[in-house]
């Protein structure tokens, strides 16, 4: 099997680069596990809240403290990672919500989530 590529929006990027250094290497490790069966990984999420996040899943990594959320495209070739965070309040689902949103709702970030995948895909 051909191992999934693996797209962090540049906020995701900002997540990552946010977190200490024991911390980023734990949720690195967390991300390269995604290369392998990422559909088989984590757990389906859904309605949360004050949003929907059904088609997005969910890896915890870091003895439960940090959470990836991030999107298997469908042919499971393409991973893109949407948010990481800490555990705390579900504030990562929040924000989730919040770039999903902020993604369907703004042409220019809709674009930009095309370029990264049309990339991804070759085209």
């Amino acid at each position: 099997m051909t191992a999934a590529r693996i797209l962090l929006l540049d906020e995701a990027k900002e997540d990552l680069r946010d977190l200490d250094g024991t911390a980023r290497r734990i949720v690195a490790k967390g991300i390269e596990e995604l290369r392998t069966e990422p559909a088989q990984r984590g757990a389906p999420l859904g309605s949360r809240g004050a949003g929907n996040l059904t088609g997005l899943r969910k890896l915890v990594v870091g003895n439960r403290e940090f959470r990836i959320v991030y999107d298997v495209r469908d042919d499971g070739t393409i991973v893109v990672v949407w948010v990481i965070g800490r555990r705390a309040d579900d504030q990562v689902y929040r924000l989730a919500v919040s770039r999903l949103e902020t993604y369907r709702a703004d042409p220019q970030k809709t674009a930009i989530l095309r370029q990264l995948l049309d990339t991804a895909w070759g085209r």
